[in-house]
């Protein structure tokens, strides 16, 4: 799993628990768990005590999480903005309401 899907998920909703994440990503609780193991170990996040119950651990991004979750942001977003500007006029035509047909889709699982 790419680090930056649990990374995101942990800044968007680390804070509510594995469940929220795993429900978040779409992945399994094991899976959530076992891939924040690795990005603690490897300084990007951190489990703390919940805030209304002190016997829970919930994930946050360290400092150093934030500044890779943004750099990585940046460099997909370059990465699109190239992509988008390679198209023809008649392609980008194409890719607009099929995009947003795939957004109406998605918004629908959630």
């Amino acid at each position: 799993m790419p680090q930056l899907v649990l990374l995101d998920a942990v800044q968007a909703c680390g804070r509510e628990g594995i469940v929220a994440i795993s429900e978040y990503t779409l992945l399994s609780q094991p899976t959530v768990t076992q891939q924040a193991a690795a990005l603690e170990a490897a300084g990007l996040l951190r489990r703390i005590a919940a805030e209304n119950d002190r016997r829970r651990r919930v994930l946050t991004l360290t400092e150093r999480g934030e500044d890779l979750l943004a750099s990585k942001r940046g460099l997909v977003a370059d990465r699109l903005s190239v992509a988008w500007a390679s198209l023809s006029a008649e392609e980008r035509s194409i890719a607009v309401p099929l995009l947003r047909h795939i957004i109406d889709l998605v918004s629908e699982l959630a």
